[in-house]
């Protein structure tokens, strides 16, 4: 896809969420199929540097464009709410293997599809925002609020299942850690579909 100099926005949207998407493929191999030397662990912190990249060529284009192709207010936003998925699945992946979690329990792994499931559509949003569909947006918006509702209900249960079954206080502790994180996570794709709902709402 090519871009003028002036899509240097769009271009970098691009750019973020296909990162976003390699981070999400990459963390959901590892959960449910976990390597012996956490590769997968690696790979996530060089994406979460080349979005750092990304997110700071958007600031440095905001501070010299003076007519941007979005509200400055959405472009910014956007980008970091964006960075907040990469940072959030980066600081999961470090806190599980700082807390030594072995066992991927079926909460864990459902919500890597979850995370997963969400990037991609993540991905198809911005598609839609470049190519500049603003209509079409709506049914992966709609559908990543549905993918957020499903990670609530999973957060409950997860909680439930571990005040019920888990005997052991330190193990308590960092499962509820692990399962927050991963909440927040599908908070962060939930906060950017918001976000492109009102971009949507002013450009339709």
């Amino acid at each position: 896809m090519f871009f003028k100099r002036t899509d240097i926005f769009f271009s970098t949207f691009v750019l973020i969420s296909e990162n976003l998407i390699k981070a999400a493929v990459e963390f959901k191999d590892e959960i449910h199929n976990p390597t012996p030397d956490r590769v997968g662990f690696t790979n996530i912190q060089d994406y979460e540097k080349i979005g750092d990249r990304h997110t700071h060529t958007i600031i440095k284009e905001l501070n010299k464009t003076f007519i941007t192709p979005l509200e400055r207010e959405d472009i910014i936003n956007l980008a970091v709410k964006l960075d907040d998925i990469l940072d959030g699945i980066e600081a999961t992946f470090i806190r599980m293997d700082i807390y030594e979690i072995k066992d991927m329990n079926i909460f864990i792994k459902r919500n890597a599809d979850i995370i997963y499931e969400s990037c991609i559509e993540v991905g198809k949003c911005i598609e839609k925002l470049v190519s500049k569909k603003f209509l079409e947006i709506r049914p992966h918006t709609v559908k990543i609020n549905n993918l957020e509702n499903e990670a609530d209900s999973l957060f409950n249960n997860s909680l439930r299942e571990l005040v019920s079954s888990c005997t052991d206080p330190i193990g308590f502790v960092k499962y509820k850690q692990i399962y927050e994180m991963l909440e927040e996570i599908t908070d962060a794709c939930e906060d950017v579909a918001n976000i492109l709902e009102s971009i949507l709402m002013r450009n339709s």
